[in-house]
């Protein structure tokens, strides 16, 4: 950063490149694999545990706090991340979520832990391996005293409603002057209902550039929009609400207005209302439809591929969901109670409502009816 040497300044630019890429690399490989485990291991249980520990060895210290802070985006819950140091050490880091204070937890399970320090949104922490199990239990416990299921839920507090037409360079400057922004000073969030996506696709590592539209009184208005790590959920609906930051863009010496989507759902004014009210599928129909000619597909959901039909069982048909590792969801039309397991004899009933079954029955559900010439 202070050499006057051209040839110096490109050279120690292109080792910094290059330890970038590698170590986004890693991060990446680590964070698929972190899913991967949730997804096979934690999911079904986060609402009675209403928190995240996932230790595995041969990752690194250095990108697990980044790792840690995507799974509290993906599931909503504090994440206490780690990996062994040794046989004996493991050494991690954590992210909370606002009801939940990360130094506070660690302090209430001090007694387990060797070193740790932190705040109330994050963390460090180090303890003996053979603590792990006892660690769980206790950070489980603290959970449940401060936290609500109704809190395991990525919510959006919105600042302010707002029209395209009125995200303008005043409107950033009058922002940027509230800078800098942190936990106790936020940036302002707001949102706009009805947006069209007019154009869309896959940049970078996962993310979603998009063109959004609104008309106000018969006239057009466009800006740009980024959505990172939005990638499993492309492409996005054609009309849909949208909650945002104001971000400046610098290209070719024009700076222009955007925008950093922090969360979207199908517009309300797209929807009959019962489907504003549970933004399901017609799921009857697509049943009734079933018996005729038989569903089946296959689909991705959280980066994990599935296979998923309707069959006939007995009178009534149901929907399987098969994951990688074999287990199979199961549920029938109008019911509430669904079948969890490798076959029907050893699997338990679950509650199919809660968001880790009903997200994956609803997309389960869009790809079945992509099929039917009927819906």
């Amino acid at each position: 950063l202070t050499t006057d040497d051209m040839a110096i300044a490109l050279d120690r630019a292109m080792q910094c490149e290059l330890t970038n890429t590698s170590r986004q690399q890693m991060c990446e490989e680590i964070e698929q694999e972190a899913i991967a485990y949730v997804e096979a291991e934690f999911v079904p249980k986060l609402p009675k545990h209403r928190v995240l520990v996932v230790i595995q060895p041969n990752w690194h210290h250095g990108v697990i706090g980044i790792v840690a802070s995507r799974l509290v985006e993906r599931y909503g819950v504090p994440v206490f991340i780690g990996t062994y140091e040794d046989e004996k050490h493991i050494r991690g880091s954590a992210r909370g979520i606002p009801e939940f204070n990360v130094f506070e937890a660690l302090q209430y399970c001090h007694d387990l832990l060797g070193k740790f320090g932190g705040h109330k949104a994050a963390g460090g922490f180090s303890f003996p391996a053979a603590n792990l199990e006892i660690l769980r239990s206790r950070l489980c416990e603290f959970a449940n005293q401060c936290l609500e299921l109704q809190h395991l839920k990525p919510l959006l507090k919105i600042d302010a409603q707002a029209d395209l037409h009125q995200l303008n360079q005043p409107l950033y400057q009058q922002i940027n002057a509230l800078h800098p922004c942190g936990m106790e000073n936020p940036d302002p969030l707001f949102w706009t209902s009805g947006v069209q996506v007019i154009e869309q696709k896959i940049v970078g590592k996962g993310n979603i550039k998009l063109t959004l539209s609104q008309t106000i009184h018969d006239q057009q208005y466009k800006i740009k929009a980024i959505a990172w790590r939005w990638a499993d959920y492309f492409p996005l609906p054609p009309r849909i609400d949208i909650a945002y930051k104001l971000r400046e863009n610098h290209f070719n010496g024009n700076t222009t207005i955007e925008l950093e989507l922090l969360g979207a759902r199908l517009a309300n004014d797209h929807l009959s209302q019962q489907a504003i009210n549970s933004q399901r599928l017609p799921i009857s129909d697509l049943f009734n439809q079933s018996s005729a000619s038989p569903l089946k597909s296959n689909f991705q959901y959280k980066q994990r591929n599935y296979t998923c039909g309707i069959y006939q069982n007995d009178v009534l048909p149901e929907l399987r969901i098969k994951n990688p590792e074999g287990k199979i969801l199961v549920m029938q039309p109008g019911r509430t109670i669904g079948l969890l397991g490798n076959n029907r004899q050893d699997s338990k009933e679950i509650d199919i409502s809660q968001p880790q079954y009903d997200n994956i029955i609803q997309a389960a559900l869009q790809v079945l009816s992509a099929l039917s010439p009927e819906l």
